[in-house]
């Protein structure tokens, strides 16, 4: 009853006058007008609170979504910033790849040229001795010259003795002859009977006189002619001499620089076959057990006692000892280089990173622990795909879990293989050398994304590959040069 009397004072009737060109007109306002207009009032009042209420929740709404938002674009630029970062250090990483293949190259060049320099070594070593024989054969023909003129001259001098001997009994055939002549003189006188004869006889002995004369003449210029090629004769003999103690010196010096040389190749070729057995250590491999059967050496033959000559000196006993053993090294050397062909040291791309190491591994089809036999390499799109050794085609297609592959056997009890090629450029039974091109990297058969699943096998076991690419830097890194003397 109380509300009802206040609102009823509240909310009375109303008359409302308005003026309007001079004329007055009013309103009759009634309570339940007036109640109208105040709950009207009221709504559009509480509407307007609302509104203003809900405009202030939105706002903050607003406000947190703005801050959220905000917080977003801050990791974004974040997450582009390390995207940015991580591009600078691929760019980097493919550069230093680049320069490391480049590398590579000039390893090889430089391993080829010393492999020609060798070949020069021996090809001079093989000159040398040759050039030993035929001094060897010049000396022996000087002493079998000197031997003959030796024997001459002995023949010579007794020649002189005898013509020597003839002119003394000449002479004392003439003494002789000239007391007959002084008896003939007497008897002549004695005896005239006689003189025709004894006339005759001395024109006889005239005629013998001249002729025993000339021939005494002709004595003495051979015998001068004699002393005159006996002076010559030693003093070519001097000269022979003097030649043959050079040629003994350079013989001297020949051999010497032969034994340094030997001494350096064998030195040289030791020196290898330790890297290249070292290079074979770095695989996880034991060298030992994979040149055993081709450095073993094959020996036989009928049993002859061992004569040395009488006319081998001591220091080519020496040298030749030397070389034969420099020949048993260098063909070590030979035998180790020809089994290092067949071993993949190298990458089978230029370019690519490793994606998935040898070894246990997260499967990435199921999600589950598994045994990875091989390495992924993953690169830009058509990547060109190498053998990493010469040897033959084995398999050449398609295989469910490698995708497009090739496998190839490369001897020695070394296979390779690369999978989830794109495309391939060899076939079944090719015969391949080195980096040959086999095919592009893709992703087919069981794979994720483009790479190129590379195996090596030795003897049917798996093998890391990473640690033949290790051996492989280490075999192809530069030699050293030697310091000068």
């Amino acid at each position: 009853m109380k509300l009802q009397k206040c609102l009823e004072k509240v909310f009375s009737d109303r008359q409302i006058i308005v003026s309007s060109n001079s004329q007055l007109k009013s309103f009759t306002l009634t309570a339940r007008h007036q109640v109208g207009m105040a709950v009207g009032a009221s709504v559009v009042l509480g509407l307007v609170g609302f509104l203003g209420v809900q405009n202030s929740l939105q706002k903050s709404e607003l406000a947190l979504q703005e801050n959220t938002l905000a917080q977003m674009q801050d990791k974004v630029r974040t997450v582009s910033l390390k995207l940015m970062q991580e591009k600078v250090s691929l760019a980097r990483t493919q550069g230093e790849l680049e320069q490391q293949y480049a590398r590579l190259e000039d390893i090889l060049t430089e391993r080829k040229a010393l492999e020609h320099t060798l070949q020069e070594a021996t090809t001079d070593l093989k000159s040398t001795e040759t050039a030993l024989d035929s001094r060897d054969q010049y000396a022996r023909e000087l002493e079998k010259r000197i031997s003959m003129l030796s024997a001459k001259l002995k023949h010579t001098n007794t020649r002189s003795e005898d013509l020597s001997l003839q002119i003394t009994k000449i002479n004392k055939e003439l003494y002789h002859t000239a007391a007959e002549r002084d008896q003939i003189a007497k008897d002549q006188i004695l005896s005239q009977k006689k003189l025709g004869s004894l006339k005759r006889e001395l024109q006889l002995f005239q005629t013998s006189k001249d002729q025993i004369y000339n021939d005494l003449q002709q004595a003495k210029q051979q015998l001068s002619a004699f002393h005159l090629e006996s002076r010559e004769q030693k003093n070519r003999e001097k000269a022979l001499q003097a030649e043959i103690t050079d040629l003994k010196s350079r013989l001297a010096s020949i051999a010497t620089e032969n034994r340094e040389l030997i001494t350096r190749v064998h030195e040289q070729a030791e020196q290898s076959i330790v890297s290249l057995k070292e290079t074979i250590t770095l695989t996880g491999l034991n060298p030992d057990t994979i040149f055993a059967p081709d450095l073993h050496e094959g020996r036989g033959g009928p049993y002859l006692a061992f004569r040395m000559p009488d006319d081998l000196l001591k220091a080519e006993q020496d040298y030749y000892e030397d070389a034969a053993k420099m020949e048993l090294m260098l063909a070590k050397w030979t035998t180790l280089n020809s089994l290092m062909n067949n071993i993949p040291l190298a990458r089978p791309t230029d370019v690519g990173y490793v994606s998935s190491s040898f070894g246990t591994r997260r499967d990435p089809i199921k999600k589950k622990k598994s045994f990875h036999a091989g390495i992924d390499i993953a690169g830009p799109k058509n990547t060109a795909v190498y053998s990493t050794a010469p040897g033959q085609v084995k398999v050449a297609g398609y295989k469910p879990a490698y995708g497009v592959m090739v496998e190839i056997d490369h001897g020695q009890g070394f296979v390779t293989r690369y999978g989830h090629l794109k495309k391939t450029y060899v076939k079944k039974g090719d015969i391949i050398d080195f980096r040959t091109k086999i095919g592009l990297m893709g992703s087919t058969g069981r794979s994720t994304g483009r790479h190129v699943h590379y195996e090596i096998m030795y003897n049917g076991k798996h093998q890391d590959p990473a640690n033949f690419f290790k051996a492989g830097n280490y075999a192809f890194k530069p030699v050293p040069k030697p310091a000068d003397d």
